[in-house]
């Protein structure tokens, strides 16, 4: 009940954002199921058209895919959350840039993360020391 009552304090605007990070958690989730990832980039185009992001709504997407990572039945990964905020700034025609990169853990265990930026701004956080591999 409390994620209800809190869903139900959010503005209109939030609340919207927050029902279309969740669809396209869903989508993304179920796209990088079923589809190899080489198949998958046909779906993450590049954009040609620019504008100029305003802070405020980058930070709100930020916050609404981190809102609904909490309650979504599947397990969000940062590969996930990077492809449907990319849809999400798609929509709003804001170009950004997905990176894929990798990184040791203390055990020297090879980890990988995926994170995405927009106007120089984290929508995904990079959070370490990731040698990037691949950016789109």
């Amino acid at each position: 009940m409390k994620g209800l009552s809190k869903f139900i304090t959010l503005s209109l605007y939030e609340k919207i954002l927050f029902i279309e990070a969740l669809c396209f958690l869903f989508a993304a989730k179920i796209l990088l199921l079923l589809l190899p990832f080489k198949y998958c980039l046909k779906f993450l185009p590049n954009q040609e058209h620019k504008n100029e992001p305003n802070i405020q709504e980058l930070k709100h997407i930020k916050k609404a895919i981190h809102r609904t990572k909490r309650l979504a039945f599947w397990k969000n990964h940062c590969l996930v959350m990077s492809v449907a905020s990319r849809w999400m700034l798609q929509r709003r025609r804001i170009p950004s840039m997905i990176s894929l990169g990798v990184a040791f853990d203390e055990n020297k265990n090879l980890i990988a993360h995926a994170w995405i930026r927009a106007n120089g701004f984290d929508v995904i956080d990079k959070g370490g020391d990731y040698h990037e591999l691949y950016q789109f």
